[in-house]
């Protein structure tokens, strides 16, 4: 029996699901999340006038969308804005080392890879796309553009991706380098694998429940074959 902690935290998944930025792409790396945010609040004040507190506290596009959940025509709007900046951004988006070995080693070894990502679908379609990788990827579960409150941490993708792969959740495997990535997997019952791809994750993403930690995505490329 092997008794490398990766190559058991694998074993028995039938599938990998990779959240896109960072153990992917780096999304944002020609076009930064913090000009995207600042652009989505100046988009907001031209609709709202004086925003309130909680979307004027947000340092991320994706916490612009969950501050404006509540109002309606607002959330569509910045939706509509951060869907054609995740589409400019992935022209220049930067391939992670080992992402693309990992999936081949996904389908070399019979297994289905998945994308999870709390970014807009058709974004990581269109990336997949770009660099070669969308046939070895058997499905991409995007951010529901209705309601921004079912992103990670909510287990709700990761389910739904489960379910159009056919399998159960408990036969998945999920790479995430953010913490609620790691919240999500443990909600959604998978396996969790960090990518401490910056100084600190590993504390952070250790703590967050992941069951093991990659520092580069040739070593879990290694591990799955």
């Amino acid at each position: 029996m092997n008794t490398d902690p990766l190559i058991q935290v694998l074993s028995s998944a039938e599938a990998l699901l990779f959240d896109f930025d960072g153990p992917i792409c780096s999304v944002f790396d020609g076009y930064p999340a913090p000009q995207i945010t600042r652009e989505l609040l100046e988009l907001a004040r031209q609709i709202r006038g004086e925003l309130p507190p909680a979307l004027e506290r947000a340092s991320s596009p994706h916490e612009l969308l969950l501050a404006a959940a509540g109002d309606e025509e607002l959330a569509h709007q910045l939706e509509a804005a951060l869907q054609k900046a995740e589409l400019a951004a992935i022209e220049t988006a930067i391939p992670t080392p080992g992402a693309a070995e990992s999936i081949a080693a996904c389908v070399a070894t019979g297994r289905l890879a998945a994308v999870v990502s709390n970014n807009y679908a058709e974004a990581v379609t269109a990336y997949l796309a770009r660099t070669g990788l969308n046939e070895s990827v058997s499905h991409v579960e995007g951010r529901n553009p209705s309601d921004p409150t079912l992103m990670k941490p909510d287990p709700h993708l990761i389910e739904r991706a489960a379910r159009a792969l056919g399998i159960s959740p408990a036969s998945c495997v999920f790479i995430g380098d953010q913490i609620t990535d790691m919240a999500a997997g443990r909600a959604a019952n998978v396996g969790t694998i960090g990518y401490a791809n910056k100084p600190g994750k590993t504390v952070a993403l250790k703590s967050a429940g992941a069951n093991f930690i990659v520092t580069s995505m040739f070593d879990l490329a290694r591990a799955v074959r």
